[in-house]
């Protein structure tokens, strides 16, 4: 069997193939093993099953259509296509591989500049390490849930078989996932969100014993970072986005034919 490695110490792995995710049945995080080869590599589905690893919150949910991410990424490329000139002498298939090379460089651009502000605000909570991000997050929760004790980038494995790292939590129930976002300055919280959101939040509460759960979802300007957006979700919405999470779950078993649910039963 390959030596298992957990490469929590390196932060910019939260952007890195999160879809590619995988936790152990003990909850900790398993996102590359060495192989045979003695290399560093990214966990497979096949070494999941080895292992008995299980997936992660995100994981499940890329197996849904996401609109939001993909006029995002229709965007990029139709921008990179303006800010590339073709060559006289270059072909179309050379050109189209040029402007996907550009949009993949924004892509990684943003997720990294997205890593570096998650990472200040993981410093904030675990260390008290100050940083316009953290100070605003810090201000607007001390508002609204005062005398919280917080625990910062923590994960878990879910009877349900699958896990996750979750951004904030309390043990009274309340969760919290950060999200980066351009040009946040006078827009409304609610406009920011999508069902996703909501269930990757009710997924990371389910996961961790609550039926019932107070969630957040705080975006946090990439530009100016002391600017933050938050929305707080109603509770009626928490029953149909662990409905929505969990049928996607039981598509993702079924696809996959694998459910790390059943191991040891």
């Amino acid at each position: 069997m390959s030596e298992v490695k957990n490469n929590t110490g390196k932060y910019f792995d939260k952007h890195t193939a999160e879809s590619g995710h995988w936790y152990s049945q003990e909850g900790e995080p398993m996102y590359t093993i060495v192989g045979a080869n003695g290399k560093e590599r990214p966990t497979t589905l096949a070494d999941a099953r080895k292992l008995n690893l299980v997936p992660s919150v995100t994981g499940i949910m890329g197996v849904a259509h996401k609109p939001a991410l993909e006029r995002w990424k229709i965007t990029q490329a139709i921008e990179s296509a303006i800010l590339t000139e073709m060559d006289v002498d270059e072909t179309i298939e050379e050109y189209v591989g040029r402007v996907r090379e550009h949009s993949q460089i924004v892509g990684r651009l943003s997720a990294d500049r997205g890593s570096e502000i998650h990472h200040k605000i993981e410093e904030g909570f675990q260390s008290g390490k100050p940083s316009d991000s953290y100070l605003a997050i810090r201000e607007w929760l001390d508002e609204h849930y005062p005398n919280e004790e917080w625990i910062a980038e923590d994960s878990f494995c879910a009877k349900e078989g699958y896990g996750g790292k979750i951004d904030l939590y309390s043990k009274n129930g309340i969760f919290i996932d950060f999200k980066t976002k351009d040009g946040l300055q006078g827009k409304d919280p609610k406009r920011l969100v999508f069902d996703e959101h909501g269930m990757q939040l009710s997924a990371y509460a389910q996961g961790c014993g609550f039926d019932k759960a107070k969630r957040v979802s705080i975006f946090v300007d990439r530009k100016e970072t002391g600017l933050i957006a938050c929305h707080q979700w109603d509770e009626a919405s928490h029953s149909k986005h662990i409905d929505m999470f969990n049928a996607l779950l039981t598509y993702w078993k079924l696809t996959k034919n694998y459910d790390p649910s059943e191991v040891g039963k």
